[in-house]
């Protein structure tokens, strides 16, 4: 093999990964919620194969694809894992590599990719317009709303369901839930939070990068936080602040690098939550050195 190794060896591994993973990593099961084969749990991880690339994503020890899982599993650097899932997409080390199956592979991956983004382009054009249409038959939400009053907190401009709303499968949001929308930048989604703190998102909204600002304040401090409650806690402490809600520990740094480019002076402040798994102060610290921030832990009731 070349120095190509790695390469070569991820191009043939395409669309086969699920095979390869069961023989290397154990028992995977593609878009279950399984325990890791990293770093075990019960439900933490979930093999999504995107595009054929073998990803996954895990609570645990993060996200990647198929070489990253096997060089993760086997304690192996990217060179040694392609070693390893070589035998297994018909390669040897020292064998000569069939050039033209390796370009049929890359054009089928590539393909493939632009299928994935036209379809995920659709679903998510369907939620925006999909959220539109529930933002239409909300009415204000008041601090008197159920999870509101619960958390004690203010409600920025959100909303409020006036009669149930059927999600997908069995989840239908109550009348009275809070609806928080999702702006990336134009409104992509919304999120759902039941009067008992249930949370949903709306199947299709763009929430990568996607948040929500609880205040129309050009302030030279930005913060960003995980959820409505705490983003409106803070905002409620620092009003001459723009605080903005990014939705998930995942997010933070989506967020945070979207905004750096048209604020690139500001303070961006990332709000951890101080949640057991510790998943919270990680992602904001990952996000706070990103962008060069600050990073705030708030109290642990905060939610």
């Amino acid at each position: 093999m070349t120095d190509n190794l790695i390469r070569d060896v991820v191009t043939l591994a395409s669309g086969q990964w699920l095979n390869i993973l069961n023989n290397l990593c154990g028992e995977i099961h593609y878009k279950n919620a399984q325990p890791c084969p990293s770093c075990g749990g019960h439900d933490r991880f979930t093999f999504d194969d995107l595009v054929g690339r073998g990803t996954y994503v895990c609570r645990g020890c993060g996200s990647g694809d198929g070489l990253s899982l096997v060089a993760k599993v086997h304690s192996v650097n990217a060179r040694e894992a392609a070693l390893l899932i070589a035998p297994y997409v018909g390669v040897s080390v020292g064998q000569f590599v069939d050039t033209a199956a390796i370009e049929r592979s890359r054009r089928k991956t590539e393909q493939a990719k632009e299928q994935e983004a036209a379809k995920l382009a659709a679903k998510q054009a369907k939620a925006a317009t999909r959220a539109i249409a529930i933002v239409k038959n909300c009415i204000p939400a008041l601090a008197s709303n159920i999870y509101l009053n619960a958390k004690q907190v203010q409600p920025f401009s959100t909303f409020e369901l006036t009669k149930a709303v059927h999600l997908y499968g069995d989840y239908i949001m109550s009348k009275g839930s809070l609806v928080v929308p999702i702006f990336n930048p134009t409104l992509s989604g919304l999120q759902f939070v039941q009067p008992n703190s249930e949370k949903h998102i709306l199947a299709g909204s763009k929430v990568k990068g996607g948040f929500y600002p609880l205040s129309g304040k050009d302030s030279n401090q930005i913060y960003i936080g995980e959820g409505f409650a705490t983003c409106s806690a803070v905002a409620e402490c620092l009003p001459n602040a723009l605080v903005l809600c990014a939705f998930s520990a995942g997010n933070l740094i989506n967020v945070a690098l979207a905004i750096r480019p048209s604020r690139p002076k500001v303070d961006i402040i990332i709000i951890a939550d101080n949640d057991e798994s510790g998943t919270g102060e990680r992602e904001a610290i990952k996000a706070a050195m990103a962008v060069n921030g600050s990073y705030v832990m708030p109290p642990a009731e905060a939610a």
